[in-house]
């Protein structure tokens, strides 16, 4: 009883936070802006070649790739998630955690306090007995109310310092399966081994950082990792507390230098002015706008409710709507000109662009974008599209739930 007080006053702390306030401006629409300069300033990191990435779709591809990297770990594993709860597919990773922890490789654990709540103290037990560090950021307690708002949403795992993982995904049962009910997640996950894993490594340790006030500094978790493909990526690492907050400036310009296309998939879609402002500039200077979101099926839904007042603000404006119908959507992809892509952790609410620690993985190669686009036009001939006549039509009950839960908007 006493976390979900505590839970509410943090959400009331961060509906009373002061919004970023700095004024958009979409330069890069002018010619000769330098679209790598520009998303280095916004992510934080330069582009880096020399790298290889593998798309992974779900639970199937997903959980056997990283326990197969954990498996294989030589020196360190480090595991920052927003949610780790224990059952069926958490043992599997504590177990294989707690055996290369045994076998003498470092084992760190950065594990969200509220959204791992549920991992069991006797996973902590388990790991800690093997030898593991596992840390809880920002745990419940009248001493941390002010920051108790600021969460880590990110899901990172890093083996070895050469192979990392990024995406959505969290370590829960309801990630299991290949998105085929509608009680699993439908998830986007990336493998990445070259250069960029150091940037992975370092947004780790930031946050590590953060939570124990342990710098992770030794030689041997930064090693000179050599080329592993031949794809340009960058991490966009986000922590909160900053005006230009990097997951929020990195959207907007994104969506500022986008010239035919922009193809969104994402799961909690509560848009701020400028986000918003952003999507329909674009839209009306011709740029095609794709957005998949959720349908009914979704875990939270007064965020739906809360993101679906914008609608006709974006349909008028000529941007597609479509709701994702087989299973809850969880994705956080995004696909600009046909030319780039970017996945991660990040959704288009403010929480995420205010008050989460987040990483997307940008990635700047054409056969790597062309599967993300498969792989979107798969999703999008399983989701319904959203018309403005027909959302004209809307039965009352729809728009009132609208109206009342986007009173709360601010909180999402």
């Amino acid at each position: 009883m006493l976390i979900v007080v505590l839970a509410l006053v943090a959400l009331t702390l961060a509906g009373c936070a002061k919004a970023a306030k700095y004024k958009y401006i979409p330069r890069l629409t002018a010619p000769g802006a330098d679209l790598m300069a520009t998303l280095a300033i916004a992510s934080g990191n330069e582009a880096v070649d020399g790298n290889r990435v593998e798309l992974l779709e779900n639970g199937d591809a997903s959980f056997p790739a990283m326990l197969e990297a954990i498996r294989g770990a030589q020196s360190s594993i480090h595991l920052e998630s927003y949610i780790f709860r224990d059952g069926e597919i958490g043992r599997q990773f504590v177990d294989a955690l707690a055996r290369r922890a045994r076998a003498g490789v470092q084992v760190r654990l950065l594990l969200d306090a509220i959204g791992s709540a549920s991992f069991g103290d006797e996973n902590v037990r388990t790991l800690e007995e093997a030898g593991a560090r596992v840390e809880f950021f920002r745990p419940i307690h009248f001493g941390n109310l002010k920051k108790i708002n600021l969460r880590t949403h990110r899901k990172i795992l890093v083996v070895d310092a050469r192979i990392a993982f990024t995406g959505g995904i969290c370590i829960d049962d309801a990630w299991l399966g290949n998105a085929d009910r509608p009680d699993r997640w439908r998830e986007t996950q990336v493998r990445v081994e070259g250069p960029v894993v150091r940037q992975m490594q370092t947004a780790f340790a930031r946050a590590w950082a953060e939570a124990t006030s342990e710098i992770l500094s030794a030689r041997s978790l930064y090693p000179d990792v050599p080329r592993s493909g031949t794809i340009r990526c960058q991490v966009m690492d986000s922590t909160p507390g900053f005006d230009t907050n990097p997951a929020r400036l990195t959207f907007l310009t994104a969506i500022a230098a986008a010239r035919s296309s922009i193809d969104v998939t994402n799961a909690y879609f509560v848009p701020d002015h400028d986000t918003r402002e952003a999507l329909v500039h674009a839209a009306q200077r011709g740029v095609r706008i794709r957005l998949i979101l959720p349908s009914r099926i979704t875990d939270v839904k007064a965020v739906r409710y809360a993101g679906r007042i914008y609608y006709a603000e974006l349909l008028e404006a000529g941007v597609e709507i479509y709701e994702y119908q087989p299973a809850q959507l969880h994705s956080k992809t995004l696909v600009v000109d046909q030319q780039w892509a970017s996945v991660g952790s990040t959704n288009l609410d403010r929480r995420s662009f205010q008050y989460n620690y987040e990483s997307n993985l940008n990635i700047f190669d054409a056969g790597f974008v062309r599967l993300m686009l498969e792989m979107f036009e798969r999703d999008l001939a399983k989701s319904k599209r959203v018309t403005l006549e027909e959302w004209k039509k809307r039965p009352f009950g729809e728009k009132f739930l609208e109206r009342f839960y986007g009173i709360f908007r601010n909180h999402y």
